[in-house]
């Protein structure tokens, strides 16, 4: 036996294998610190690695007219809005006018109803504005509504100075609620009534709830910051919003599809009406299946936001404004006309109804002066829209 060698059969020096056997170890070492690192940065990351991301899509809004004044479009604005119709006000590109729209919608047959709408009232105009700011990348670009039936789609689209998340939920909700609960914090329940069970503990945030999953949001977006969501019922989902500071929300519900506009002061929808004194600051909450008494409430509210625009509208008369109002009022009443009420609540119905074909009525007889003055070449009634 050599000299160096502990085993006649090996030809490997023992310090050539003793090395070896470390390095081995080494590695082994090594592939397990990787391992047990990668699972605790999965565990802590691994959410929004794996988030899945918000679609976008193009929005659609309809051109209800333009106005050489910003007050004359505001004013027009104004009046639509009283309709319940979704407006924007946007300095038209290529002259400058002040451009009243109807929207944004994700969909064709969304605006295409809003067009026919107001070609009925004799309003708006034959084209449809389209916004593809969120369809600058094809690759994160959708067709709303299409994909599995089964689930509830989000999408986000942009249109003047704003934009639009939008749930499309598999049936129509119960009831919308769009809650601060922060300067930065905006929390949406669908599907659950006001007070549901989307709140905490103390009626505050929809954190905590249940397990919220974090969406990945589309390059450059810059209204929104965060955005998770929870659907435990094919009816229903909770989301938690994280907007900059200063961000201003509207909740609107249109068929299925439940839309957060967002927007920076100043919105272009801010020219608005002013909100009844019953309705909280904090909370937007739409009931889609009321009954009578909180319907005949509401009709209330809602003459009550209109009759100051009515009143503005009687001392400067402009016909578009006019078309409008009256058209607001026509639902209106129609509306408080087909209320099934209890027999203690006749007689507010009939006071509100009095009360709106008294306005109605002062609108019709302005427009006649209107009309006659406009037909009288001495007139300085200025030409509506100009």
């Amino acid at each position: 036996m050599k000299r160096g060698f502990a085993n006649p059969e090996s030809r490997i020096p023992n310090p050539v294998r003793i090395l070896s056997h470390w390095r081995k170890l080494f590695w082994l070492g090594v592939t397990a610190a990787v391992i047990m690192a990668g699972d605790v940065l999965l565990t802590k990351y691994g959410p929004s690695v794996r988030a899945a991301a918000v679609e976008t899509g193009a929005s659609f809004s309809v051109s209800a007219g333009s106005f050489a004044t910003e007050s004359k479009a505001a004013t027009f604005a104004a009046a639509l809005d009283a309709s319940e119709l979704p407006i924007l006000v946007r300095a038209r590109p290529d002259d400058g006018r002040f451009q009243v729209l109807v929207g944004p919608y994700v969909s064709t047959d969304e605006a295409e109803r809003a067009q026919r709408k107001l070609a009925a009232w004799g309003l708006g105009e034959a084209r449809l504005v389209i916004d593809d700011t969120m369809r600058a990348r094809p690759q994160q670009a959708s067709v709303f509504g299409v994909g599995d039936a089964a689930s509830n789609n989000i999408v986000m689209v942009a249109a003047a100075g704003m934009s639009s998340i939008v749930f499309e939920m598999r049936q129509v909700p119960k009831a919308i609620e769009a809650r601060r609960t922060g300067t930065t914090t905006l929390d949406v329940e669908i599907g659950q009534g006001a007070g549901g069970r989307g709140q905490g503990a103390e009626g505050g945030s929809l954190e905590g709830a249940g397990v919220f999953e974090p969406l990945r949001l589309p390059d450059g977006v810059v209204l929104v910051r965060e955005v998770s969501v929870q659907s435990d019922e094919p009816g229903s989902m909770r989301a938690h919003l994280v907007v900059p500071d200063g961000v201003e929300s509207r909740l609107r519900l249109e068929g299925r599809r439940v839309y957060v506009d967002l927007a920076f002061p100043k919105a272009p929808w801010t020219i608005r009406r002013v909100a009844p004194a019953a309705k909280s600051p904090a909370a937007t909450t739409v009931a889609v299946e009321p009954d009578s008494r909180e319907q005949l409430t509401a009709a209330v509210a809602r003459f009550s936001e209109i009759e100051p625009f009515v009143s503005s509208a009687l001392q400067s008369p402009e016909a578009d404004v006019l078309a409008a109002l009256t058209h607001s009022l026509d639902d209106l009443r129609t509306m408080v006309v087909g209320l099934n009420v209890a027999h203690d609540l006749e007689s507010d119905r009939a006071a509100l109804l009095a009360a709106i074909a008294k306005a109605s009525d002062a609108i019709k007889k302005a427009g006649d002066r209107s009309t006659a003055g406009l037909a009288n070449p001495e007139s300085r009634v200025p030409n509506p829209g100009t």
